[in-house]
């Protein structure tokens, strides 16, 4: 079964492979890569490919591999993200995975070499992908779990007292987030190591907090990602249709947006390249960027280590968890630093 590089005219095919794979469960989910499959892939990473596999009318599956300069032990190094695998569902345990993996696996070692980590994510409770991906190459393990919470919007989560004061960032303060990230990432294994941020880009929306000093304490990003990818409800299950009913019913007395039918996009936003110095600070600005984004979005997702400190400013927000395991060879020496992940970025 031969893999090969994607090209540009491959972009139908893969959008058409994205929008038959559906992750099934209480609400079945997908996501859909209109128009620009390759869109999400040049956000991966500074060098990227997509291996596919060919079959009679399109790809029956795909992977990406992306080489990012991240910070590992304190020092920023290269690694490689292996995620993007998709294999439509006429074709499943015919091998596809396999050969997909078997390219991943040799692009990894061509985009970063044989001694850097190798990183990927893979939903919790995915059995068969997990055991594949830990008997495909001696050495991967379990690494952490990153929890992809998302908060509702039905109600205001309005901000509490603080002596942080909140606002949208502007080109003038990108110099002093980019020192707080600096002080910050290094001590988080995985974080990218950023020169900068996206302060003009459309649907992305920079919050910082300061303290009464005027010191910059934290800044989030919250994004709007419909352009390049859209989260579709492919079904509910009875309870969940009956919750969707109640919550319809309840959404314009709180002006917020109706859940959709089957097959309808949800309107959400997701934190993006969150940077705190603790667990309060980040809680006050995910309430302010609720306040912000209530009676236009069903939901905030922010994406978390669940062993990170940080990990306690989703307290009283009643976020609904999904885990992925982060699945890492060749990792770093210390297994005690917290991760950071971008789930915006797959």
């Amino acid at each position: 079964m031969r893999v090969r590089d994607a090209r540009p005219d491959d972009n139908a095919g893969l959008v058409s492979l994205a929008a038959r794979s559906t992750m099934d469960g209480d609400l079945a989910l997908r996501f859909d890569r209109e128009p620009d499959y390759f869109a999400l892939n040049r956000l991966a990473g500074e060098e990227w490919r997509v291996g596919v596999v060919d079959g009679d009318s399109g790809p029956l599956g795909c992977i990406a591999v992306a080489r990012r300069t991240a910070f590992l032990d304190g020092e920023p190094g290269s690694i490689a993200y292996v995620g993007d695998l998709k294999v439509h569902p006429d074709f499943r345990r015919q091998g596809v995975a396999r050969a997909l993996g078997q390219w991943a696996y040799q692009t990894a070692l061509d985009l970063v070499g044989p001694t850097a980590p190798m990183i990927s994510t893979i939903l919790a409770g995915n059995d068969a992908a997990t055991t594949l991906a830990l008997g495909f190459v001696p050495g991967v393990t379990r690494w952490a779990t990153i929890r992809s919470a998302s908060v509702d919007l039905l109600t205001r989560h309005r901000p509490r007292r603080s002596d942080l004061a909140v606002r949208l960032a502007d080109p003038a303060d990108e110099p002093e987030m980019v020192k707080l990230w600096h002080r910050l990432a290094v001590r988080r294994q995985f974080a990218p190591a950023l020169d900068g941020f996206p302060l003009d880009q459309p649907g992305l929306d920079y919050l910082l907090a300061r303290r009464p000093d005027g010191e910059l304490a934290g800044f989030v990003g919250l994004w709007d990602q419909h352009e390049i990818k859209q989260m579709r409800v492919m079904g509910y299950s009875a309870r969940l249709a009956a919750v969707r009913v109640a919550f319809n019913a309840a959404a314009p007395l709180f002006g917020a947006p109706r859940l959709p039918k089957p097959g309808g996009a949800l309107a959400y936003r997701t934190a993006f390249n969150v940077c705190a110095s603790d667990a309060e600070t980040l809680q006050t600005l995910l309430r302010h960027g609720c306040d912000r984004l209530h009676g236009r979005y069903s939901f905030l997702t922010v994406g978390l280590d669940v062993g990170d400190p940080l990990a306690r400013a989703l307290t009283g927000l009643r976020a609904q968890p999904t885990d992925v395991d982060l699945l890492v060879l060749n990792g770093p020496r210390d297994r005690r630093a917290p991760i950071h992940f971008e789930i915006a970025t797959v």
